[in-house]
């Protein structure tokens, strides 16, 4: 037997088994609540592995029918909300790009036609918590996007885990990921994409002037000397930040080497050799750009600036390698260079359920879809982000959408989703370094980690920008952190 054929007849006993599980669930044979057969024996009742009645029960999580109980088994849920549901989601626009949100949505909808998806835009800056706040304190929202950084934000004030329901941890989901969304043991929100920051660069400017390509070895020194060759022979910026972003200066903090430290050694000391050189290597940086740093107001402005070929080399995120996919140039992605150690900062985004949603099970049902395996691969094949699930990020190849998506079921799909499932795989060629972010597991660092309140980052931001503008010295700098550190200690990550 030919290996196809083997696989469409593995197929056809796979959909036999869940088909049959979810007539069982629908006609009441298996009751709310209860377990179902072992895997083991579901396998040798419909002749499968162990590991293929595992992807079956995986789909049937996602379609709401099977709840997975961690070392106890498998219940079933009622499916009572299948009929005129709504739910409300609360998402970053960017996902649509970032994460093909549309396409997820559309095959939610095939999976669920009785539970529709209303999709809420919400601010992605954890400034703007306080509306975020009031949609989950008034019952507006049932799902809620949240980045990791807003979620220690909406940690420090008062009561606000309340407003989100605790979650089961995925199986899958790589472990470092959870603490991004954790309340003590508890899970407050489900790991969906997430990105580090990194270095991309414009291959087609290095090999023009004959460069050395960045990698890991990489100093901050390294890189302004290569910027510096590349901004004297052309018109161009040789590398560009947006310095007041959050989610770049803390980096050079956390690259001293010094913030990171056990508890009971106390908070860190701006007098430290160190902590003096990571600032004034952030303030080099900014000087070396000249007035080019002040040609962006946002990330997005200056990773635009990247995209249009007027800057070199960028620190980004995979997010953003979306952006580039049309670019008229070739790309490719790096390590951030060091300075005492190399350390970055990763972004995750997670997704929540309201603890006041009055369709929680609805809600959880999209959540389980979202970081399935099929939502994941999904995002993989179609998109330049990261999923959050280790077997879909990690899968190579050029699969076709349609296997990604295998195990419908047996209903007819809407003609959108339908549509959307011919899409092929994205087309425009990953980095050739795409797999970086693996090797570099090790230097992820979150926000929380620094031990900042949000207000104290703010203030710490603030104060910076008057050294990085040559308003004060490094000691006078210093010491007026060391006072803000005094006044609102560091709290704990």
């Amino acid at each position: 037997m030919s290996r196809k054929t083997k696989q469409s007849v593995l197929r056809s006993k796979l959909e036999e088994m869940m088909a049959s599980i979810r007539d069982s669930i629908r006609s009441g044979a298996f009751k709310n609540g209860q377990f179902l057969p072992s895997e083991l024996e579901l396998a040798e009742q419909y002749n499968l592995s162990k590991h293929s009645v595992r992807k079956g029960l995986d789909i049937l999580v996602t379609e709401g029918y099977v709840q997975k109980i961690p070392r106890i088994g498998n219940k079933v849920l009622n499916p009572d909300y299948t009929s005129n549901t709504t739910i409300r989601f609360g998402y970053y626009p960017s996902m649509h790009k970032q994460a093909e949100l549309s396409t997820l949505i559309d095959y939610f909808h095939e999976r669920h036609p009785g539970i529709q998806v209303e999709l809420i835009p919400i601010p992605f800056h954890f400034d703007d918590l306080q509306l975020m706040k009031h949609y989950l304190q008034s019952g507006l929202i049932d799902v809620a996007m949240f980045n990791n950084q807003s979620f220690s934000e909406f940690h420090e004030r008062d009561g606000s885990f309340a407003l989100l329901e605790p979650l089961q941890p995925p199986e899958d989901a790589y472990p470092f990921l959870l603490p991004a969304f954790q309340d003590g043991k508890r899970l407050r929100a489900v790991p969906f994409v997430f990105s580090p920051v990194i270095l991309c660069y414009n291959k087609d400017h290095f090999e023009e002037f004959d460069l050395p390509e960045p990698d890991s070895s990489w100093t901050w020194n390294e890189l302004m000397d290569v910027a510096h060759q590349i901004t004297n022979r052309s018109n161009r910026v040789g590398f560009y930040y947006h310095a007041l972003s959050d989610n770049r200066w803390p980096i050079f903090l956390l690259q001293s080497g010094q913030w990171i430290r056990p508890e009971d050694t106390g908070p860190v000391s701006f007098r430290h050799p160190d902590v003096r050189e990571a600032i004034q290597m952030s303030r080099d940086i900014i000087s070396h750009q000249g007035l080019s740093s002040f040609l962006s107001q946002s990330d997005l402005e200056a990773d635009d600036l990247f995209r249009q070929g007027k800057v070199s080399m960028v620190m980004t995120t995979y997010f953003v390698l979306n952006e580039f996919r049309n670019a008229s140039f070739r790309f490719d992605i790096a390590p951030l260079p060091r300075l005492k150690t190399s350390k970055t900062l990763n972004l995750v985004i997670g997704l929540a359920v309201s603890a006041k949603s009055a369709n929680k099970e609805a809600a959880k049902t999209l959540v389980h879809y979202l970081t399935s395996q099929e939502a994941q691969t999904v995002i993989r094949h179609r998109t330049l982000s990261i999923p959050a699930m280790k077997r879909a990020a990690e899968r190579t190849g050029r699969t076709d959408i349609r296997d990604a998506v295998a195990g419908r079921g047996k209903r007819s799909p809407s003609p959108a989703a339908q549509g959307a499932r011919m899409v092929q795989p994205y087309e425009a060629a990953e980095p050739s370094r795409f797999q970086l972010y693996r090797e570099i597991i090790p230097s992820f660092k979150m926000h929380s980690e620094l031990g900042l309140s949000g207000p104290l980052l703010k203030q710490i931001r603030e104060e910076l920008k008057l050294y990085w503008s040559q308003v004060t010295d490094l000691d006078t700098c210093c010491r007026h952190l060391e006072k803000l550190l005094s006044e609102q200690p560091v709290v704990n990550a």
